[in-house]
């Protein structure tokens, strides 16, 4: 756990986890471009973290693969912040099921930790932090999960049930919280292909988009916005997707 400096005290900091790369390293840019201090939570060193560094984020590194990952990532959060405006859970592991069972339990015990775990431990961590922001509006916990948790992808059965987890837990924080703290979750579909995409892999995929192309990231950052800024919305899920989950 290795914090870069410590974080602004103007107003409370987003904790952005997996913020080293991809959607999250966008989701991280966005909210210091809307002048939101960000605390960035990460896995591997980048590029993207020493740029985030570089424009005034805190970082953060933790492997949320275990527990002991985690719970060092609140103790970081808590010796560096008094508050916080809200945490998004953007670090996801994502491959297909192995068919040997060793491989398959290894799978789910990392996936269960990173996807439903982590978020867990974190955001019952930091409740207090998201509590004491001293606004009239509530401060949010945002979970990226899937449109696959609600349909779920045999191939993918690890990943897409420990997803689901994560929504079920969406609605159990959101009771447990309300009023103070909101609880809902952002359901990406195709939002960003990764280089092993073939092209027609790719093209299956946008067959079965109604709006037939890639959403890029800054569809997820206006998904995360319309969040932040409705402090009427708790225990709901959006779905940013092209409308793919219509697909079946």
């Amino acid at each position: 756990m290795r914090p870069t400096d410590t974080v602004s005290q103007t107003q409370p900091p987003i904790l952005v986890t997996g913020a080293g790369r991809r959607v999250g390293l966008h989701l991280a840019n966005r909210l210091l471009d809307d002048g939101q201090p960000v605390i960035a939570h990460y896995h591997r060193e980048s590029g993207g973290i020493e740029a985030l560094a570089a424009r005034g984020a805190l970082t953060l590194q933790a492997d949320l693969a275990h527990a002991e990952g985690a719970l060092a990532l609140v103790d970081a959060v808590r010796a560096q912040a008094t508050a916080l405006r809200g945490i998004v859970h953007n670090a996801s592991a994502f491959t297909t099921t192995p068919t040997e069972p060793v491989a398959a339990a290894a799978m789910f015990e990392a996936f269960f930790s990173i996807h439903m775990l982590a978020p867990y431990l974190i955001d019952t961590g930091l409740a207090g932090l998201l509590e004491a922001g001293g606004t009239e509006t509530p401060a949010d916990i945002v979970h990226i999960t899937d449109i696959f948790a609600e349909n779920p992808r045999p191939e993918f059965d690890i990943y897409c049930a420990t997803k689901a987890g994560l929504e079920n837990l969406t609605r159990s924080l959101a009771k447990r919280y309300a009023p103070k703290i909101k609880v809902n979750s952002l359901q990406p579909g195709p939002i960003l292909f990764k280089d092993s995409h073939t092209p027609e892999m790719r093209q299956r995929v946008l067959a079965e988009t109604p709006l037939g192309r890639e959403g890029g990231a800054e569809a997820v950052y206006r998904g995360l916005r319309a969040l932040l800024d409705n402090d009427y919305m708790t225990g709901t899920a959006i779905q940013v997707d092209g409308g793919r989950h219509l697909a079946g």
